[in-house]
């Protein structure tokens, strides 16, 4: 990277000046990790004495051109990785075209390539273009062929890339352009230098600095035959810059595709692929079609299945759309660009689309609750008809995700977007066609604020937050704007009785509640913490109960439907559903993270086996097991239904049989799930040979019941 391959080989000529000449490393802070960038010109390379010399990271070329692949590539990088140097790929650009089509092609054609080849994984550094070459692209058209490799594999992968450049091309070849550093590319700047710190173009990259730096093209490597490219980190470890586990999930679009270009018949069409939600990597294939001139009844066109389209005199007159396929690990979506203006005979100048000139704006306050409306900014063509989509998304603007009920110019914030941010993107249509265009993500939504407690009761308002307190004062339920219908009366209030702690029971009800309960989850709290051998447990139908799970983070995830996250040692429930919650003394009776919600399942695990004594008693032996906390009672019953009376001593059941008069069934209590040991002695002239049931009989704490009935011959 940085020279040709012809003045590379004019290097080797002066190796024997090495010592004497070699470029010495500038003065550098000893929080910049050390790497190397190879390709095929190294020739063989010992990794084990790299590694050895403290390089940590390495740039592999991995493909140049449409077609080319550095035969060397997978060979460093299984060398690198191998020995715990992290390693990254690059592309050496060869931008080419004269249209924005033809530019738009070439650029998607070596960014597939490049994917294709290198197959970047997690922990690996991000993909990196080395632009050392324009071509005879101008320098809005260098712009737009950077964008499009840029563009096509984060859509590939998820992953912004990064731009190898020197300060001079950048400054002569791309007018200086500060655009990529604000979409979050990051530079490997190229700057062969012994000062401290390399020029960096772009006002110093937005302001965010290089992340990684070429700082001379002859350094001494252990391991190579010849001086190789030297490198350097802003930063210690090159970790931090690695690529994250690729999400999973079936694909799903998220920008719609695209077509670039002049829609006349014999000039190029381009699929841009859009950008799609879901698992990474994915594989993008098309089917272009023909539409009527409204855009409608579109069918396909036989054969043409490749990423670029040239029109026809066949379809002059019709609007041309392509179909694009997104394929991942979790299967393959579909959807399909809009479509073209009506194809003009060659020679004509076709319709004229709408273009943005000012992206659309996001007005209103960013608060739940509060109604935002839609600036659709300003277009060229002059577009009579727009459409919307609101979007939610990160803290940082990014993993946006289509909202269902977002088609409106208006948007009103709800709790699920607490935290997030929003964007909104705007489609324009004229009579030359369609374009859409995003705001600025906007900045993270904050809560409504709470107003002041009322006791026992509170009805909800639609746009307003909610706060209700128990008359004794012991816990509150909150809830932002939407989380509660409009006109509902939410009711807060202690209750007692049951195996609960004493002044614990809290119970939310909401008359007249949909079935599918709250719309977003409502909060309840205690007003100080409860000690520390106490369990929540939580109650649907006044009756049962159920431990209530942990939450990782205070929000509930979906598909739950309540949690618990703790505050200064206080829980706060998050709850899709009125419910009852309450406190209990922990791994005593009715403690409900030891009471199966399914109910007390008794479960054989071994024959019962009859044991005959020389003392003229028997023993009856067998285990089972109970999902639960549960009352036992255990029962032998004859044939004609006599039940058997037991010896207690030398018997267990749950533990030791209380000494006493021999009773005809054995109780116990059992606090903790698991195995019990049955062991009954009984007198042998009571036990006569014949046929016998064991009858064990299980109630939990909330009064459900289960029973086991094993027969056995003695």
């Amino acid at each position: 990277m940085g020279v040709t391959i012809a003045v590379r080989r004019g290097l080797l000529a002066l190796l024997t000046l090495a010592v004497s000449l070699a470029v010495a490393a500038p003065a550098r802070s000893a929080a910049q990790a050390k790497g190397i960038d190879v390709s095929v010109w190294n020739g063989q390379i010992d990794w084990i004495r790299v590694a050895s010399g403290g390089y940590s990271f390495v740039f592999g070329k991995a493909t140049e051109g449409t077609t080319l692949i550095d035969p060397t590539y997978s060979i460093n990088r299984a060398g690198t990785e191998a020995f715990g140097i992290r390693f990254g790929a690059y592309h050496f650009a060869r931008p080419a075209g004269t249209s924005t089509a033809t530019i738009a092609a070439s650029a998607i054609t070596q960014a597939d390539h490049f994917v294709d080849v290198a197959q970047p994984q997690a922990g690996e550094l991000p993909p990196v273009l080395d632009l050392e070459a324009k071509g005879t692209l101008t320098t809005t058209q260098l712009q737009q062929w950077v964008k499009a490799w840029l563009d096509e594999v984060y859509a590939r992968t998820g992953i912004r890339g990064t731009i190898y450049v020197s300060p001079n091309f950048w400054k002569t070849a791309v007018a200086d352009s500060t655009s990529f550093a604000s979409s979050g590319t990051r530079l490997w700047i190229a700057h062969w230098t012994k000062n401290a710190a390399p020029i960096v173009p772009a006002k110093n990259w937005g302001g965010k600095g290089w992340t990684w730096w070429q700082w001379t093209d002859c350094s001494t490597v252990p391991g190579f035959v010849h001086c190789s490219d030297g490198d350097r980190m802003n930063g210690n470890n090159p970790a931090t810059t690695a690529i994250a586990h690729y999400p999973g999930g079936a694909a799903a679009v998220a920008t719609a595709p695209s077509v670039v270009g002049s829609p006349v018949a014999g000039k190029i069409l381009t699929a841009v692929p859009g950008v799609w939600s879901g698992g990474k990597p994915v594989r993008f294939s098309y089917q272009w079609q023909r539409c009527d001139a409204a855009g409608q009844n579109c069918v396909p066109i036989v054969g043409q299945v490749a990423g670029k389209y040239v029109p026809t005199a066949a379809d002059v007159g019709s609007s041309i759309e392509v179909a694009v396929t997104a394929t991942n690990t979790a299967g393959t979506a579909t959807a399909a660009s809009g479509p073209t203006v009506a194809i003009a005979k060659a020679g004509t100048t076709p319709g004229t689309r709408p273009q943005s000139l000012t992206p659309p704006t996001v007005e209103g306050t960013l608060q739940a609750g509060q109604e935002l409306t839609a600036d659709v900014g300003t277009w060229a063509g002059s577009p009579g008809v727009f459409s919307y989509q609101w979007q939610r998304c990160d803290a940082t603007g990014l993993a946006c995700v289509v909202l269902p009920d977002g088609g409106a110019p208006q948007y009103t914030v709800t709790p699920a977007d607490i935290g997030s941010t929003l964007q909104l993107l705007v489609t324009a249509s004229s009579s030359g066609g369609e374009a859409s265009a995003a705001s600025a993500a906007t900045s993270v939504v904050v809560p409504a604020p709470l107003p002041p407690p009322t006791i026992g009761s509170q009805i909800a308002t639609a746009d307003g937050a909610g706060n209700v307190q128990t008359t004794d004062g012991a816990a509150t339920v909150t809830w932002q704007p939407g989380a509660v219908p409009p006109g509902l009366t939410v009711v807060l209030a202690p209750f007692a009785g049951g195996l609960s702690l004493p002044n614990t029971g809290i119970a939310l009800g909401v008359a007249d509640l949909p079935p599918g309960g709250f719309p977003w989850p409502t909060e309840l709290a205690y007003a100080a913490a409860p000690a520390a051998d106490t369990v929540l447990g939580y109650s649907t139908d006044a009756t049962i109960y159920a431990a209530v799970p942990a939450l990782a983070t205070a929000s509930l995830p979906d598909g739950k439907q309540l949690g618990y996250y703790l505050v200064d040692g206080v829980p706060h429930v998050l709850t899709r559903v009125p419910v009852r919650i309450a406190l209990f003394q922990k791994d005593a009776w009715g403690d409900p993270s030891l009471a199966s919600v399914k109910g007390p399942t008794l479960v054989q695990h071994s024959k019962i086996h009859v044991v005959v004594r020389k003392d003229k008693t028997a023993l009856v032996l067998t285990r089972f097991s109970t999902a639960s906390q549960v009352k036992l009672s255990a029962t032998i019953v004859t044939a004609t239904g006599k039940r058997v009376a037991v010896i207690p001593t030398g018997s267990r059941f749950a533990g030791p049989v209380p000494a006493g008069r021999a009773p005809k069934s054995v109780v116990a209590q059992v606090l903790k799930p698991g195995g019990i040991e049955v062991r009954l002695r009984v007198n042998q002239r009571f036990l006569p040979r014949g046929t016998y049931v064991l009858r064990i009989v299980a109630v939990d704490p909330w009064g459900r019941t289960d029973t086991l009935a094993l027969p056995f011959e003695y």
